[in-house]
């Protein structure tokens, strides 16, 4: 390649086109994540009912999601676009610190999530987990989350050069930045990624298995609609790994292989691409957690009647798309038992369809 299409190919970003579309896809994650997860907290705040194990999970993703929108999104991006620091050496140091704390929580709550749900519908007669316990779980993942981002708030370096400040990671030796980036993509995205992976595939499995255990024992429609609620859930447990992987990968990957080599074509356009991608998950998040639960849909309507139509689904719907998320509300299986069948029967059933 040329020298000269090697300069245009690095300019790329400096195209007023270019940055109008990265600043209004910026614009539009950053409002959207911010309102759909500060609906989430306040449901749950404002309503001691939906104060639940799974709702303080999804609640605690929710928080860490804002602190990314907040102290992430909008300062990176400009950083990126601008190619020039302009918010001064504290909030240097604070937004690196704040956004990799907010990302562990994200996926260590994402994580703690399917462990949840893997012993609910696995172990369905085991006791569920107590406020307290989830509480502390919640503790330590926040601690475990700021300590271990220390260095992206100590090894930072505000300077200024040829009149342009900058705001850079700044390492004592080059493969400590690379052992970091290794330790990091390993704790905060591949471990993650294998035990959602493994706990949504054996309730995939579970489900799929309970689908079959007693085929003659329904009518046939009952039987098809059982059939669809699995079905469902199976696409919405994809969903989720596929989007978790998708969504983290490509950031992680463009930083290792920055620390390694560094990277100067098309960086600033891949970083701006994958890191997109990677906060579009505040977007994502509250949708696939919170929305599709059946009482957090109702505790929305409420706050939003005029946006969200209250008829947009039929009871039978609701319960259908619940089958995943609505495990927020347990209490004994006798209060979920239908007539005229087993209990013995039913107990595993009620606790599978309220992941």
């Amino acid at each position: 390649m040329s020298s000269e299409n090697y300069t245009d190919s690095v300019e790329i970003t400096k195209y007023t086109e270019v940055k109008t579309v990265f600043y209004l896809l910026y614009g539009m994650i950053f409002f959207l994540g911010l309102f759909g997860n500060i609906l989430v907290c306040y449901v749950v705040y404002s309503n001691k009912a939906m104060q639940t194990v799974t709702n303080l999970f999804i609640t605690n993703l929710a928080l860490s999601d804002i602190l990314l929108c907040v102290l992430g999104i909008p300062f990176t991006s400009i950083y990126t676009l601008y190619e020039e620091w302009l918010f001064g050496q504290v909030i240097c140091h604070l937004v690196l610190y704040a956004q990799g704390t907010s990302v562990y929580v994200s996926t260590l709550t994402l994580t703690a999530i399917a462990v949840d749900r893997f012993f609910v519908i696995l172990y369905p007669l085991r006791q569920r987990m107590r406020l307290k316990t989830c509480l502390g779980i919640l503790l330590g993942i926040w601690l475990f989350s700021m300590s271990i981002t220390i260095p992206y708030g100590i090894c930072v370096n505000y300077f200024t050069e040829n009149n342009v400040s900058f705001c850079e990671e700044n390492w004592t030796h080059s493969y400590s930045a690379t052992a970091f980036s290794l330790f990091t993509l390993t704790l905060q995205f591949a471990i993650p990624f294998i035990v959602i992976a493994y706990c949504y595939l054996r309730i995939s499995r579970r489900l799929n298995q309970r689908a079959k255990s007693k085929p003659g024992s329904k009518s046939a429609r009952r039987e098809e609609a059982d059939k669809e609620k699995k079905r469902r859930t199976n696409r919405m447990l994809i969903a989720m790994v596929a989007i978790f992987g998708i969504c983290w990968f490509p950031l992680n990957v463009i930083n290792l292989v920055n620390d390694f080599n560094k990277v100067e074509q098309h960086f600033h356009l891949f970083f701006l691409i994958s890191y997109c991608m990677a906060v579009s998950s505040t977007c994502y998040n509250p949708f696939l957690y919170a929305w599709l639960n059946e009482n957090f849909r109702k505790e929305f309507k409420q706050v939003l009647p005029c946006a969200i139509p209250s008829n947009r689904y039929t009871n039978r719907d609701e319960h259908t798309l619940d089958t995943l998320l609505h495990s927020s509300v347990f209490t004994s299986p006798a209060k979920h038992l239908e007539p005229r069948e087993p209990i013995a029967e039913r107990i595993p059933q009620t606790q599978e369809f309220n992941l």
